[in-house]
């Protein structure tokens, strides 16, 4: 699943549209590390790229283990979500 096709889910599920705005690694970090934490920025930016760099592109058994059941489809969460009012104003 990609950040776009996560967007156009989420879209859907709200009826309102939501893009996704790609970001180079390094103005990510340079934006935290802005509100001076420097730390702060660095483990995120490191969470991001390990995100990112290929490993999690398979499926594998997770959320099956860690939460004794099956996962369930993106956009099925995001329509609980949105029926639940999780996101019924924008940040």
């Amino acid at each position: 699943m990609t950040f776009a096709g996560m967007a156009a889910q989420l879209s859907a599920a709200i009826g309102q549209p939501i893009r996704h705005m790609p970001i180079m690694f390094e103005a990510f970090h340079a934006n935290i590390a802005r509100s001076g934490r420097t730390f702060v920025a660095d483990v995120l930016a490191a969470i991001a790229r390990e995100t990112l760099d290929g490993r999690n592109a398979r499926l594998a058994d997770g959320v099956s283990r860690a939460l004794g059941r099956r996962p369930r489809d993106f956009s099925e969460f995001a329509r609980a979500a949105a029926r639940s009012g999780a996101w019924t104003s924008a940040a």
